[in-house]
């Protein structure tokens, strides 16, 4: 009878497993038809084309900055789309980027420029980002260490200098304060530090992803310039 029971248990183990690998599994299938939906696959590279309409190609980069396209900074608004569109796309989909152009605009010299603008205006970001987590990281060492000393100097404090209420108060607030300083490395590791990570991998993808242009009509242009400065105000 046990032995029954055993093998019963055994099948319904293995029920339940088959019907979560189903349920994972169509779950995937939905998941990817809905980015099918918003984005449209490139059947050659098999990359997800995050669409960017363009009126000329000195829209791809900040209006204030006067330094030739390989060295000036991504406008703003089109940062932001870049961004929220990578985000959108999870990380096991390869992306690229495709800037769509007016009939009769393309200059390929103007091309190449861009693409060397756009990589080193994301290069400068990452470099920032780099140089942020470093900072972050050295803070989070120091507040370790000085949690740790806080802690070890208040639990030895009383037994150097006496049990009085003076030292206990004193202990106390020490004690209090390497948890203090324990409790901000934390909170670098857990927030600070991942959110900083994860901008530097959005901006990696994106460094990462190629770049196109193609001519479509301005009917095609206008109506892509809509969704995006839509998609822009709802980030």
């Amino acid at each position: 009878m046990s032995r029954a029971r055993e093998k019963a248990s055994i099948k319904l183990v293995n029920q339940v497993h088959q019907v979560g690998l189903t349920n994972a599994q169509t779950f995937m299938k939905k998941s990817n038809s809905i980015f099918s939906e918003i984005y449209t696959l490139d059947p050659v590279t098999n990359c997800y084309i995050i669409e960017i309409g363009l009126d000329q190609y000195a829209d791809i980069f900040d209006e204030w900055d006067p330094a030739p396209f390989k060295r000036r900074s991504l406008d703003p608004d089109l940062e932001l789309y870049l961004k929220g569109s990578s985000e959108e796309i999870p990380l096991r989909h390869p992306i690229e980027l495709m800037f769509l152009m007016p009939e009769g605009s393309r200059n390929e010299a103007l091309e190449q420029a861009a693409r060397h603008g756009i990589r080193n205006s994301i290069a400068f970001k990452m470099y920032l980002l780099r140089k942020e987590l470093k900072k972050t990281q050295f803070r989070l060492v120091r507040y370790v260490l000085l949690g740790f000393v806080f802690l070890w100097v208040g639990q030895i404090f009383p037994d150097r200098f006496g049990e009085t209420m003076l030292t206990s108060l004193l202990a106390e607030g020490i004690f209090i304060g390497g948890w203090v300083f324990l409790w901000e490395a934390v909170s670098l590791f857990f927030f600070t530090d991942l959110e900083l990570y994860e901008r530097y991998r959005s901006y990696k993808r994106l460094l990462n992803a190629p770049v196109f242009f193609r001519e479509v009509s301005s009917q095609s242009l206008a109506e892509i310039n809509r969704q995006s400065e839509s998609d822009i105000e709802i980030a």
